[in-house]
């Protein structure tokens, strides 16, 4: 396949349809696309085909089966899903990639077992970039795909953390495990285990990290289970915003001078929000599997699916796979 196909979920999310076909329509708008070709898999209206006319756009039929009720191995006999057929054609290789911000454990699931893992990986993780000091991201894995691993799977998720920091840009990256204390003799047992994996392996691997640290510039690719780091990252998202919001409050509470200070710090102000807002990130890579699987928001509004796309399109003209080594 010489032309790089984009596949779209046009169901799951908060916002879908609607957020779905003016993502994609903010995507072309902005070339976030370029050269690639957009398929849509769902049941596209006529109304919503026209929207798109003028854009290079094609259709998979699929319905929506999937709600975030939908446990994660219903998935497998939901073969006429959108989630469904999209990772399948990511297998059959008529799509170099598949974005949805559909149910994620569905989603998960169908690209481990449908779409199919790579050879030689045993547990596909999903890997998120975090701003870090110095402008360079931090990548977490695994950020929520696998509650429970064991200490060879962290082999696995250094090899992915690892191809994701490369392709954004980071040489040699610096890996490390995400530990209740950075002394060798702290922690449980698969801790333990998983560091002696990476140091018998060609990684470049620092040691432990406590979670206070991920955001310094010591480490590069941050290693945890699943269940930690989404922990981890839902309470890095919960307390910036609640600092932001308690911030917006005490200007608006305060006097002339709070007034007049928060003025002369807006665009300081707007850069850190900037960067803590998932729609500039678009969506998180469920890497290890065979294509290029981007997992947007559940609360995905235009904006971010577009940024989702793009990252999507990136990554297979880049072809970020094959940073992940075997």
């Amino acid at each position: 396949m010489s032309k790089i196909r984009i596949g779209l979920d046009l169901y799951g999310g908060d916002n879908a349809p609607e957020s779905t076909i003016q993502g994609a329509i903010f995507a072309f708008e902005n070339k976030f696309l370029e050269d690639a070709e957009l398929v849509i898999v769902g049941e596209t209206t006529e109304e919503d085909k026209k929207k798109l006319q003028k854009y290079n756009v094609s259709y998979l039929e699929g319905k929506n089966l999937v709600d975030n009720t939908t446990k994660p191995t219903q998935i497998l006999k939901l073969k006429e899903s959108s989630i469904y057929i999209g990772c399948q054609n990511m297998k059959n290789s008529n799509l170099n990639a598949f974005v949805s911000a559909g149910n994620t454990g569905a989603l998960l699931t169908a690209g481990t077992f449908v779409a199919g893992r790579l050879k030689g990986i045993k547990r596909p993780a999903l890997a998120l970039a975090l701003p870090g000091k110095n402008g360079k991201p931090r990548i977490l894995v695994d950020a929520g795909a696998n509650a429970e691993v064991k200490a060879e799977h962290y082999f696995d998720f250094a090899r992915e953390g690892i191809a994701y920091a490369k392709f954004l840009g980071i040489e040699n990256p610096r890996v490390g495990i995400i530990n209740i204390g950075t002394e060798e003799e702290k922690g449980p047992q698969l801790v333990k285990e998983a560091a002696e994996v990476l140091k018998e392996n060609n990684i470049n691997y620092i040691g432990f990290v406590e979670a206070r640290e991920i955001f310094d510039d010591r480490f590069d690719v941050l290693l945890t289970d699943g269940f930690t780091g989404n922990n981890i990252l839902k309470t890095i998202e919960g307390t910036a915003y609640y600092i932001l919001n308690e911030l917006k409050s005490s200007i608006k509470s305060g006097g002339l001078f709070t007034k007049l200070g928060a003025l002369m710090m807006k665009g300081s102000l707007y850069s850190l929000k900037g960067k803590i807002d998932y729609r500039q990130y678009g969506g998180t890579f469920f890497l290890g599997v065979n294509g290029h699987l981007v997992k947007a928001h559940g609360s995905s509004d235009s904006e971010a699916i577009a940024n989702a796309l793009y990252v999507a399109y990136k990554a297979s003209k880049e072809d970020l796979l094959s940073n992940i080594l075997i």
